[in-house]
């Protein structure tokens, strides 16, 4: 039987905890064939004890001590140490569920770079929370990997096996300093993939626990979205240095887009949402992407004479000089044209790329 040998990369700050039960989780699975690669990001409880007792017990186990330098810093040392050729990932304080390798390798094709399985929403004692299915898979089998399938799909690391050699060909890693570091990954990744392969079974336990990167307390949609904005700016940035702004490839920062002015739309208008409405359409413009009124279909921005639904039944109209957008025309909901002048700060941001900053 073929058994590849799968790379699992466990990023630990400060989760002594939990870590025994995650530890145990991965170490107990039904496929052997595991190289676990323990980073220790600058712990200061008894993780690093922790850690050691596991690399004594199991020669699988493989300890990485730094300085702390964040989630993103984590995996990639990881990354750079993996010799499997498939890696995925587990966070110290979530567990997997017995035999989910083992399946997982089942759905293996040479044609197929990702391979996804169910992710279960738990409480701090294992217990499944209210609709704790974390997104909903397509039906078992193998799909080409295509913007509409992506948008369908949960963007975390964790949740999926990944080919090593779509990682290591293409140079991606983890973006440092950036919260939501899966979605980079995930939409740098999306272009270069071939197959996906859809295992249903539920084989991650994800642990909600209160101030978690994820959980920060008084943490609303608005900072949430505001939080998010940087990755977007980030994916935009790589798209451009890659190549990848065709229409195919960029069809996967649209649809992120899309899911954050739908949060806005759904958010309302208010003093607040103005400058994170701005910041949005500042990435649009940038992206080229404006003209493709179905990406900010459900955005509502204000003026002070009430208000102007952007959506796919009234087109913008961009003018140019020498490819540079100066005037964007928008139409309300009665057909009446709107202008907008884009900030000075992003002709100059184009200049200085066209020209070099001295």
């Amino acid at each position: 039987m073929n058994e590849p040998l799968i790379s699992i990369i466990v990023p630990i700050y400060n989760t002594a905890p939990w870590l025994r039960r995650c530890l145990d989780s991965i170490c107990s699975q039904s496929y052997r064939h595991l190289e676990i690669l323990c980073v220790d990001d600058g712990s200061t409880d008894n993780s690093a004890e922790i850690l050691a007792e596991y690399a004594l017990r199991d020669p699988r186990v493989k300890v990485f001590t730094q300085k702390n330098a964040g989630l993103s810093a984590a995996r990639n040392t990881g990354l750079e140490n993996a010799s499997g050729e498939w890696v995925t990932g587990v966070d110290s304080d979530d567990w997997l569920y017995p035999g989910i390798y083992e399946q997982t390798v089942n759905s293996i094709s040479e044609s197929v770079d990702i391979v996804f399985f169910g992710v279960r929403k738990v409480d701090v004692v294992g217990e499944p929370l209210p609709h704790s299915h974390y997104f909903d898979l397509p039906d078992a089998g193998e799909y080409p990997m295509e913007p509409d399938t992506a948008e369908k799909l949960n963007a975390c690391f964790w949740s999926k096996l990944w080919r090593r050699s779509l990682l290591e060909e293409n140079q991606l890693r983890f973006p440092v300093g950036l919260v939501h570091e899966d979605e980079a990954m995930f939409c740098l990744a999306a272009p270069y993939a071939r197959n996906i392969a859809i295992c249903p079974a539920e084989g991650y336990a994800y642990m909600q626990r209160e101030n978690s990167i994820m959980n920060e307390e008084g943490l609303d949609a608005l900072k949430r979205v505001t939080r998010y904005l940087p990755i977007i700016e980030f994916v935009r940035a790589e798209y451009e240095k890659r190549n990848l702004m065709h229409s195919s490839a960029r069809k996967y920062l649209r649809n992120r887009l899309k899911a954050i002015c739908v949060t806005l739309y759904s958010i309302g208008h208010d003093s607040r949402t103005s400058p994170v409405l701005q910041n949005v359409l500042s990435i649009v413009y940038q992206c080229g992407m404006l003209e493709e009124d179905y990406v900010i279909e459900r955005i509502q921005a204000y003026t002070r004479k009430g208000g102007i639904t952007i959506n796919r039944y009234r087109r913008a109209k961009v003018y140019r000089i020498w490819g540079v957008p100066f005037w964007v025309k928008l139409y309300t909901n009665s057909g009446r044209p709107v202008t907008l002048r884009l900030l000075l700060v992003q002709l100059m941001a184009r200049l200085e790329r066209l020209f070099g900053r001295k």
